[in-house]
C-alpha cells in the first residue's frame, strides 16, 4: 500500500494536528461567550472546518507543507504570508457575499487574526522540530557512485525524513579521508564493523555497482542479527525522492521486491472513476469551448483541434486530441521535434493555452475514449519512443499501464525536451506503475491542481 510504504507520517501527523489546532481556536472563539444549543454548536463546528481547509488549502498551493525549509529562508517567510494573506481574503469575500454564515464584524476579525498567528507561531515551530539536532537514523552508505552521491545528496537535502549520513565505505584505500558530498569516506569495507560500532550507525546502505566478491556478506549479515539495517540503495533512494534510479537497476530488484503488480480491482476502480471525472470536467468546461475555439482560429491560420499519434497501453497507437497551441504545419520542415519551454512555434493563444494547461483539455476525450486514464505516464510520439527504447533501459515499462493525462512525473519534474529529461521522468514513471493506487492517484490530482493554479510544471 503507498501510504504505509511511502507516506511520511510525521508529515501527516504535522498536517492532522495542524487542522485540528486550526479548528480548536475557531470554536474557543466562536463560544468563548456563549452557551449553545446543539444544532448551533454543529454550525460552528462547520464555520470552523470551512476556516480551517481555507487555510490549509492555500498553504498547500504556496508549498506550505515543505517541512525541509528552514524558519528563516524567504522562499518559506513569503509562502506562509501570501497563503495567510490569501486564505482571510477569501474568507472576507465569503463574509460579504453570505453574511449570515459568518460571525460578526469584530468576532471574525480576531478570529482570522489569531488563527494567522497561531499557524505562523505552528509552522515555526515545525520547521525548528524538522531542522533540530533531534535523534537521526544514521546512514552508513557502501559506495561512492553516482547512485551513493545523489542518494546522500537527497537525504541532506530531506532533513524531515530524520535520516543522517555519517559517512561512506569504498574499496579504495585512496579515497579515505576525502569528502563525497560533505560526508567523508571513513574506511574500507573490511573495516565494516568497527565504523559501525565507532560512529552507531543504524543502517547500512549498499551501493557497490559491481557485488561479485567485493560484497562483505558475513559481515553485513552479522551487523544485521545485531540490529543494524541494511538495505540496497536503490530501496532507500525510491523512498526518500519518490522516483527509482535506473543507474545499477536491476531486473531481480523488480521481480522479487515489492510492487509493480496490477490489482484487477484497482485497475477496474481506476478507469470508472478517470471515466466518470472526465465526464464532469468536460460537462463543467464545455461552455469555454466555443469561446477557446474562436479565439484560436482569430490568432492564426489552421484547424481548432491538434490531432497526434502517440502510444499506449501495451505499445499501441492512439490519436491524441489537443487544442492546437503551435502554428499549422509548424514541423512541415523538421519533422518530428522535441517541444521546448520557450517554442518559437507556440502562437500567442497558445502560449496562454499552454499556461493554463486548457490546451490538454480534449484528451479527457481520449480517458472518455478509453485511450487513456486521468493519472499515468504521458503519452510519447512514436518516433521518440523508438529512440528512447533503444538507449534508456526499462523504457517499454511506461506501456505497461494507460498513459494519462497528467502523472507523478509531470507533478514532480516539469517540463522535459530531451533525452536526459526522458530519463529523468522515467523514473517518476517507475515509481508511479510500481506503486500504482488510488491514494497515489489522488495525490497526483491534488498537486496537479497546485500546478494548474500556480502554474508551475509542465
Amino acid at each position: 500500500m503507498f501510504f504505509l510504504r511511502y507516506l511520511s507520517f510525521q508529515k501527516l501527523g504535522a498536517v492532522i494536528l495542524e487542522h485540528a489546532l486550526l479548528i480548536t481556536c475557531v470554536l474557543m472563539l466562536q463560544l468563548r461567550t456563549m452557551a449553545v444549543a446543539p444544532q448551533a454548536l454543529a454550525f460552528f463546528l462547520c464555520q470552523a472546518f470551512v476556516v480551517a481547509v481555507t487555510f490549509q488549502m492555500f498553504l498547500h498551493l504556496r508549498n506550505g507543507y515543505e517541512f525541509g525549509t528552514k524558519p528563516w529562508e524567504p522562499r518559506f517567510i513569503l509562502g506562509l504570508g501570501q497563503a495567510v494573506f490569501l486564505a482571510c481574503a477569501l474568507l472576507s469575500m465569503i463574509r460579504v457575499v453570505i453574511p449570515d454564515l459568518t460571525l460578526g464584524r469584530e468576532r471574525f476579525a480576531l478570529t482570522l487574526l489569531i488563527v494567522s498567528v497561531a499557524l505562523a507561531i505552528w509552522h515555526l515551530l515545525l520547521r525548528m522540530y524538522f531542522g533540530a539536532s533531534a535523534r537521526r537514523s544514521k546512514i552508513l552508505i557502501m559506495g561512492t557512485g553516482p547512485l551513493a552521491r545523489s542518494l546522500a545528496t537527497e537525504i541532506i537535502r530531506h532533513r524531515e525524513y530524520g535520516l543522517q549520513v555519517c559517512g561512506f565505505v569504498d574499496d579504495d584505500p585512496a579515497l579515505v579521508g576525502v569528502s563525497i558530498v560533505n560526508p567523508k569516506v571513513l574506511g574500507v569495507s573490511k573495516d565494516l564493523r568497527r565504523i559501525v560500532s565507532d560512529v552507531g550507525v543504524d543502517e547500512v546502505v549498499v551501493e557497490l555497482q559491481d557485488r561479485r566478491g567485493r560484497l562483505p556478506v558475513d559481515e553485513l549479515l552479522d551487523l544485521k542479527t545485531r540490529g543494524v539495517r541494511v538495505e540496497e540503495a536503490t530501496t532507500l533512494y525510491e523512498r526518500v525522492t519518490g522516483k527509482i534510479s535506473i543507474e545499477n537497476l536491476k531486473p531481480s530488484w523488480m521481480l522479487f521486491g515489492d510492487g509493480f503488480e496490477k490489482s484487477r480491482s484497482v485497475v477496474i476502480v481506476k478507469q470508472i472513476v478517470s471515466f466518470s471525472v472526465s465526464l464532469v470536467l468536460m460537462a463543467l468546461f464545455l461552455p469555454l469551448f466555443p469561446l477557446i475555439a474562436l479565439l484560436i482560429k482569430l490568432d492564426s491560420p489552421g484547424p481548432v483541434f491538434f490531432r497526434q499519434e502517440r502510444i499506449g497501453k501495451d505499445g499501441r497507437v492512439f490519436a491524441l486530441w489537443k487544442f492546437r497551441s503551435m502554428r499549422k504545419d509548424a514541423e512541415r520542415h523538421t519533422g518530428p521535434v522535441w517541444a521546448k519551454a520557450q517554442d518559437c512555434r507556440v502562437t500567442r493563444v497558445g502560449k496562454y493555452l499552454r499556461r493554463t494547461r486548457l490546451d490538454e483539455f480534449p484528451q479527457l476525450l481520449n480517458v472518455l475514449k478509453g485511450d487513456m486514464s486521468l493519472v499515468g505516464p504521458r503519452p510519447e510520439r512514436p518516433n521518440f519512443v523508438e529512440d528512447l527504447s533503444k538507449t534508456i533501459p526499462f523504457y517499454y515499462l511506461r506501456h505497461s499501464v494507460k498513459p494519462g493525462v497528467t502523472g507523478w512525473a509531470q507533478i514532480n519534474y516539469g517540463y522535459g525536451n530531451s533525452v536526459e529529461d526522458s530519463v529523468e521522468k522515467l523514473q517518476y514513471d517507475l515509481f508511479y506503475i510500481k506503486n500504482i493506487s488510488w491514494a497515489l492517484d489522488l495525490l497526483v490530482l491534488l498537486h496537479t491542481i497546485k500546478t494548474v493554479l500556480v502554474r508551475k510544471g509542465s
